[in-house]
């Protein structure tokens, strides 16, 4: 897992976007691409090193975190591994609402 990385791209339009995606093998964020200040698309993309050099050598502004996969992985490690539902004999409890 330690070799994710996470792209932050400044894309000018829709078909920067589709440029991108087509280039290089990435996964887009759940979220929408936020538009900025000055006009252009913030998005975010996971990849691999080998596909994220493909992605940087487009030219768009990139930020590069590196040490996503490591973070991941680290977060991993807190997730508790114990049954709350005892294999499906403990029925779940709670209203289920959104807040």
């Amino acid at each position: 897992m330690e070799d994710i990385f996470k792209i932050t791209l400044w894309l000018p339009d829709q078909q920067a976007l589709n440029k991108v995606l087509a280039s290089a093998d990435a996964q887009l964020n759940c979220r929408a691409p936020k538009r900025e200040s000055d006009g252009t698309y913030r998005v975010e993309l996971y990849t691999s090193p080998a596909e994220s050099k493909k992605i940087i050598d487009l030219g768009y502004r990139t930020e590069v975190d590196k040490t996503y996969g490591e973070v991941l992985a680290m977060r991993q490690k807190e997730v508790s591994k114990t049954d709350r539902f005892k294999g499906g004999k403990v029925k779940p409890t709670g209203l289920g609402e959104r807040r």
